[in-house]
């Protein structure tokens, strides 16, 4: 499956989500009507990005609202750019939420709930800091 492909169907499978929006993200740059080149985006940001409206922390169960996460789509054999890992870290650092997903060919369509799981299991920002003071 393409990455666009893979990509398009994510977006698709949470377009009707009253909890989550989430939204492609364009990197790159081009030549305006002037001819100067215009910059969008950063090198490395992930291909989608979106918010999480309400969230409970499953260790804690402490509600937050408005938690922001970044998925990065790669293929089955794709690697992390150098960028790609320092925006992952980057936004780790700031207690957003980063999934990298590859496609499951026996199951591209099971993406809505595959993606769910994944948002869920991540622990709120107090149950992170006490998880590295007492490892």
């Amino acid at each position: 499956m393409k990455e666009s492909e893979f990509q398009r169907h994510i977006l698709k499978s949470f377009r009707n989500d009253p909890n989550i929006k989430m939204f492609r993200r364009n990197c790159g740059g081009m030549e305006d009507k002037k001819g100067q080149f215009v910059r969008f985006g950063e090198a490395g940001q992930s291909d989608l990005w979106g918010m999480i409206k309400e969230y409970r922390c499953p260790f804690c169960n402490r509600p937050q609202c408005g938690v922001h996460f970044e998925i990065e789509l790669k293929s089955a054999k794709g690697t992390l750019t150098a960028r790609q890992e320092k925006w992952i870290d980057f936004v780790k650092a700031n207690n957003g939420i980063v999934i990298v997903l590859r496609p499951i060919e026996s199951d591209p369509v099971g993406l809505y709930s595959r993606i769910c799981r994944l948002l869920e299991r991540h622990l709120c920002p107090k149950c992170v800091e006490q998880s590295k003071m007492n490892p």
